[in-house]
């Protein structure tokens, strides 16, 4: 595995952010609702982009990938773990997602996320750390692990 470190996200990573994630989902998003309409998801990126809940995943430097979470009473919500395509398969997800779980086991909390279920890659690395499909729907899987 590759070493990596993670930093907050700032506005100036707006750009970015969007990079990985449409490199990370327009296939999906086409395949469960027919087109990737660029305008559309650029303001819903913009309008969604909350940088204290981003964190940048960087190998030497350089962006490789993102993860979103935001903390509740009840659970911790994993909204988004995106890497670039060339950064896939080497084990990061699989750590940021270990922190994750470790950071909610101490205060006590599941980790819930939602999976649109094209996104059979993304299942198996959720299933393979413990997670369970608590709730379906047409498009999506809702997940949990732990407490």
């Amino acid at each position: 595995m590759p070493h990596f470190r993670m930093r907050s996200a700032t506005q100036e990573d707006l750009a970015v952010t969007y990079s990985i994630t449409e490199e990370a989902m327009r296939g999906y998003v086409e395949e469960t609702w027919g087109n990737w309409d660029e305008e559309e998801q650029l303001q819903k990126h913009r309008a969604n982009f909350t940088p204290e809940t981003y964190r940048m995943i960087l190998v030497d430097e350089e962006v490789a990938g993102l993860v979103a979470v935001e903390e509740f009473l009840s659970h911790v919500w994993l909204v988004k773990l995106y890497l670039s395509v060339r950064y896939r398969g080497q084990g990061i997800g699989s750590q940021v997602l270990q922190d994750i779980q470790k950071d909610a086991a101490i205060r006590g909390k599941p980790v819930t996320l939602r999976v649109l279920r094209v996104n059979t890659r993304a299942q198996a690395l959720y299933a393979k750390h413990g997670f369970k499909v608590t709730e379906e729907s047409a498009e999506r899987l809702h997940m949990a692990s732990g407490a």
